[in-house]
């Protein structure tokens, strides 16, 4: 089982993504969202999850912006977006 955490500042785009997980990823468990930079810093140091779907526009910042609180990155990320650019 793969642990993971979604970061997206959209709690629809939030719930989309963890219902297509369950449906085509099974074996993906969800175990926690944020929606801003400050509060998945906080969720990932929290809860160490094995990736992290990670969007790149939020209020407080960018995707780039979370992973530069890490001194070292200990899960694996994937970017999701709305945006085209």
């Amino acid at each position: 089982m793969i642990t993971a955490v979604i970061v997206d500042d959209e709690k629809p785009a939030r719930d989309a993504l963890t219902n297509m997980l369950k449906i085509f990823c099974p074996d993906v468990n969800i175990i926690g969202e944020a929606d801003g930079v400050e509060t998945g810093v906080e969720i990932i140091n929290k809860l160490e999850p094995d990736t992290v779907f990670l969007d790149i526009q939020m209020p407080d910042g960018t995707g780039f912006d979370l992973l530069k609180e890490f001194a070292s990155i200990n899960f694996k990320f994937i970017f999701i977006t709305a945006y085209q650019e």
